[in-house]
């Protein structure tokens, strides 16, 4: 198995495609750190649990610096190690408060995207970069959207859910220049809207006909990924199949941005 030994910790795994990625890199074979903020409940961590005995869950605010280095700490107390950070903590919006234009945007909503997208994503790469350098070896897997790529007005976008994404694809090259030299791997995916929870299934339906058709006439495949589709790109960028890939933003669309 390709992970057999290594330590993944996993941001988001309370639901969607965390979930998701929490059961695939323990199929194979790596102990899990299961986090989400608190009051969300991590039913992954208890499914894996029963069966292998390798998962930590953790509650904790992201967006807090303390919390962060604690949610680290507790990590390498239960594991010794964390090889693997993906960071898929975040999200958008399918409300009306975070409205597809700067004039509708508020700053409460533009404070809590930049926050939940972009603050979360570097104080959890600060937070083991740590280990990880000792270690000398890690692999940071970043999530970022395809919103950061393309304005696309058949469907809801929100200014600061963009900007959130695009300042994660900017911390995906910085991160990787500086700590290549450790061997650390630190790499983003891009993705296109996946349903993978409720609230992006709502998202999906709140959407009208037209918008819908004009989204997915735009993807060259013509259709919405599988969120299979997403996590085995996750698994490549944290694996070995991946060792001469940094600071990459790859794209997983579809089609829909060619550049």
């Amino acid at each position: 198995m390709r992970f057999d030994g290594k330590t993944a910790l996993i941001t988001g795994a309370g639901g969607g495609l965390g979930t998701l990625y929490a059961r695939s890199f323990a199929r194979e074979g790596a102990n899990i750190i299961a986090v989400d903020r608190p009051g969300v409940e991590i039913s992954v961590a208890g499914e894996i649990q029963s069966e292998t005995d390798n998962c930590l869950s953790l509650s904790a605010d992201l967006t807090d610096n303390e919390a962060v280095d604690k949610m680290v700490a507790d990590g390498l107390e239960r594991f010794g190690r964390i090889d693997i950070l993906v960071n898929n903590a975040g999200g958008g919006s399918s409300t009306a408060e975070n409205a597809g234009s700067i004039a509708e945007e508020n700053a409460r909503s533009w404070d809590s995207l930049l926050n939940s997208n972009l603050k979360t994503t570097f104080l959890c790469i600060r937070a083991v970069a740590a280990p990880m350098k000792a270690q000398r070896y890690g692999k940071i897997v970043n999530i970022a959207s395809r919103a950061a790529r393309v304005i696309d007005p058949a469907v809801h976008q929100s200014p600061a859910y963009a900007a959130a994404k695009t300042g994660v694809l900017s911390l995906t090259k910085f991160a990787a220049r500086e700590l290549g030299p450790y061997g650390i791997n630190v790499n983003c995916m891009v993705p296109s809207l996946a349903i993978s929870g409720p609230v992006l299934q709502d998202y999906w339906n709140a959407t009208p006909e037209e918008g819908k058709r004009q989204y997915l006439k735009s993807i060259a495949l013509g259709r919405l990924p599988r969120n299979e589709e997403l996590s085995s790109v996750v698994m490549f960028l944290a694996s070995e199949d991946s060792s001469y890939i940094t600071g990459v933003a790859l794209d997983v669309n579809g089609g829909s941005y060619m550049p």
